[in-house]
């Protein structure tokens, strides 16, 4: 996983990153997730993008075998 360090500066009332190129985002909104360490940003439209073309895969490969679904969710396992 890359890493980079960022520039903190403010713009307005605001704080804002200045992101290095390689980092660049394709959507003018992210989700910002905190988490116990800081923070995750999260490009909306990437997973949009992502689902889309997950769902155009949908029925191109007619060999693939059908496979069952799972009906065991809520049996108790040996770890529990």
């Amino acid at each position: 996983m890359p890493v980079a360090t960022a520039k903190v500066f403010q713009s307005g009332n605001s704080q804002a990153l200045r992101l290095p190129k390689s980092f660049r985002l394709k959507s003018k909104t992210v989700t910002l997730v905190r988490t116990t360490d800081g923070f995750s940003v999260h490009d909306a439209g990437d997973h949009a993008r992502r689902v889309k073309a997950f769902g155009a895969l949908a029925g191109s490969c007619p060999e693939f075998p059908q496979l069952a679904a799972n009906v065991a969710s809520n049996a108790r396992r040996d770890w529990e």
